[in-house]
């Protein structure tokens, strides 16, 4: 997603909303609002979220993207990442491989000495996404021209609710990524909430709501065939998440493409003229995924992270390359 964004930019598509929900939110937030990178090198830098290869295939799991949660783990990172070691390591944006591999090993000992108050009674593993007020500047996002939406998952209301630009914080975020199981729910202003994308994956039917909304170009990865056999128990544990995420992901698709067909078709219900609602035209980023890369497309290897984004640089640049996709950069 942050490499078809990348090339969409580069190419001079500009948004007027950004609408964002699950893990998208994150790409979506570097992309309006990065801290410390310009917009281009922010998208670039996801490619570090990764783990060196060769710590990776000792140890399958994102340590940097997910932290152990609990009042110990927080106060052993309030220490540790004061550390100027520590500090250079999480940003590793231009650094070589050799380097990127010792900040990994320094950020792998970090996550093994970081203590956890995780038991029985707990509601989720994992912390709130410690690191993102590192790479998203939220008080100038307020700021940005574009307007921008995130969605999360209301538990008490049992609904989808959205946040908008005046009024997304860390907090908000926070609220808006917390998956099941791996984050506990997140408490809000006293109501507590999920993660948006893993109740209603695509928040497409909003954007209607809105006003002078003409195009919408759909960056999301959740409609390809993600699904594949497992390797191991740690594979299929991520299948277990994947396959409900794809088979919402394209149902909500399918549904909206009808639903704009029927709106604007000759036998939807006559109104008024003055009630007739302007054509909205749906584009979508189609990202194709080789053969050879498939097995692995949901490993957190560096490796992968990169040929990821390189494809859906190569996906965003095809997406420009239609001509009636085109039409958009006027």
């Amino acid at each position: 997603m942050s490499g078809a964004l990348l090339a969409l930019h580069r190419a001079g598509l500009r948004f007027d909303l950004v609408s964002m929900a699950g893990g998208g939110s994150v790409v979506g937030l570097l992309y309006l609002s990065p801290k410390g990178l310009g917009q281009e090198r922010a998208l670039e830098n996801t490619i570090n979220f990764g783990v060196s290869d060769l710590i990776y295939s000792a140890f399958p799991v994102n340590y940097k993207m997910f932290s152990k949660s609990g009042p110990l783990a927080d106060a052993f990172r309030e220490i540790w990442l004061t550390l100027p070691a520590v500090r250079a390591a999480m940003n590793q944006h231009g650094m070589s491989k050799a380097q990127k591999l010792v900040s990994d090993w320094i950020l792998f000992i970090g996550a093994m000495m970081c203590p956890t108050n995780v038991n029985y009674f707990s509601t989720g593993f994992c912390a709130h996404v410690p690191f993102i007020e590192e790479i998203v500047d939220f008080d100038a996002l307020k700021h940005v021209p574009a307007d921008c939406l995130l969605s999360a998952y209301c538990i008490d209301e049992d609904q989808i609710v959205t946040f908008g630009k005046g009024e997304i914080t860390l907090h908000h975020f926070r609220a808006a990524m917390s998956f099941p199981f791996i984050y506990p729910p997140y408490r809000l202003n006293g109501k507590h909430y999920y993660e948006g994308a893993a109740y209603q994956c695509l928040p497409l039917a909003r954007l209607l709501e809105r006003e002078n909304i003409e195009n919408i170009v759909l960056i999301d990865v959740m409609t390809l065939n993600l699904i594949s056999p497992p390797r191991n128990l740690w594979d299929a544990y991520s299948q277990s998440i994947i396959v409900p995420l794809v088979a919402n992901a394209r149902n909500e698709l399918a549904m909206f493409q009808d639903w704009i067909r029927f709106r604007y078709s000759p036998q939807a219900p006559i109104m008024p003229r003055s009630a007739v609602p302007a054509p909205v035209r749906l584009f979508c980023v189609k990202f194709e995924i080789p053969e050879q890369h498939r097995p692995g497309i949901l490993d957190w290897s560096s490796s992968n992270l990169e040929t990821m984004f390189h494809l859906g640089f190569n996906a965003g640049n095809r997406f420009l390359a239609d001509p009636q996709n085109r039409s958009l950069l006027q």
